[in-house]
């Protein structure tokens, strides 16, 4: 069984592979302030033993270990004076994660043959990385950041401080006869010929940046309004660039990480609400779908490029033998149950190669909560 602490991303995708064999998912959300901080331990416990109970219903007789072992160690290792938010555990015999998650996901046990993955999935929307680059008169430095886990990334050329070493060259006469009518060279303000040579350096440290930066990369620019211009570090559609106008100079990696935490997740919601404003544009145009079924019977087909859909909406869905045809009430006959069928929708989403997006509550309302850009 694979346990080990690998990216959400990989997790995701081991999750994804995970069909047929029980899978336990289960999703629990802490408190970080007391008073509230100190039932956690409690919580766990009664979410521990729910988990041994149901699996002595569903599974009787079968030996659990493989299951519950992994599930105290994760437990165990839960720092309860300094949780996070909520976590996801996920456990099946091939593999045992612990996510922790950076929202407090909804409280939730799932046996099932396959894994839920919307919350991870919404983790990931979350767990931006990007980068921030400070930048004062004399010297730049580059972090790479993790929501508010941030390092120093050492390079020679960007870190290199900058100094003030120019050659002065005093004003020159042509000829001894022509006095100072005709000069050579001129005395140049002593901020223009600093402000040259920062330009020369900046260069360098733009062409060296584009050595860690990614289309989808955001780019957290600290320094003061008039460097800022000097840099000109504006990004394209495609490659994102907040401004912080600030003295980086006395800046911590981690005081830098929380000034930047919240423009980048402002930059993610524009993100989202720019993939709704191209939804309303195609209506009528045949490229979009709404509510679940129609989405469903899209994504299943292949017919998908982005899924909308908001953050708390699940529902449940029933099968027959056309897997293109969701149903939301239990029809008459033998039938397959899907207890969160948002969720499902999301794997086959995914496994068809489009995107998930997940959006605030109520930002979906005209479209039943739940919206589709196809691709033709």
């Amino acid at each position: 069984m694979e346990k080990n602490q690998i990216l959400p991303g990989e997790v995701l995708a081991n999750l994804l592979l995970d069909k047929g064999a029980p899978c336990l998912t289960l999703t629990v959300s802490l408190e970080k302030l007391n008073p509230a901080r100190e039932a956690n331990s409690r919580i766990l416990k009664e979410y521990t033993s729910l988990v041994e109970d149901q699996w002595q219903r569903l599974f009787p007789g079968k030996n659990g270990q493989f299951f519950l072992e992994p599930l105290h160690d994760f437990i165990d290792k839960i720092d309860l004076g300094n949780p996070p938010l909520g976590i996801g555990i996920y456990i099946s015999p091939k593999q045992a994660h612990c996510i922790h998650f950076l929202f407090a996901p909804p409280m939730r046990v799932c046996w099932n043959d396959r894994f839920l993955i919307r919350d991870l999935v919404y983790q990931l929307q979350l767990q931006q990385r990007f980068l921030i680059l400070t930048v004062t008169e004399k010297r730049a430095r580059l972090f790479e950041c993790e929501n508010d886990q941030c390092s120093q990334i050492q390079d020679g050329v960007i870190s290199t401080p900058f100094y003030d070493n120019y050659e002065y060259n005093s004003p020159a006469r042509s000829t001894s006869y022509a006095g100072y009518s005709h000069v050579k060279s001129y005395e140049r303000e002593e901020e223009e010929v600093l402000a040259a040579h920062r330009r020369k350096y900046f260069k360098v440290v733009k062409e060296r940046l584009a050595q860690y930066r990614t289309h989808q990369t955001p780019l957290v620019l600290v320094a003061q309004k008039e460097l800022l211009s000097e840099l000109d570090l504006e990004g394209k559609a495609n490659e994102p660039v907040v401004h912080v106008n600030r003295d980086p100079s006395h800046d911590s990696a981690s005081t830098l990480a929380k000034l930047a935490i919240a423009p980048v997740y402002a930059m993610q919601e524009k993100k989202v609400e720019k993939l709704i404003s191209e939804w309303n544009e195609l209506v009528g145009k045949g490229f979009t779908r709404t509510g679940l079924q129609a989405c469903w019977r899209a994504a299943q087909e292949g017919n998908c490029r982005i899924l909308l859909v908001e953050q708390t909406y699940s529902k449940p869905g029933y099968l027959l033998d056309d897997p293109y045809y969701l149903f939301l009430s239990p029809p008459a006959g033998m039938h397959t149950t899907l207890p969160d069928a948002v969720d499902d929708l999301i794997k086959v989403v995914l496994e068809k190669r489009g995107t998930v997006h997940f959006t605030g509550d109520e930002l979906l309302s005209s479209q039943q909560k739940i919206a589709l850009i196809t691709r033709y």
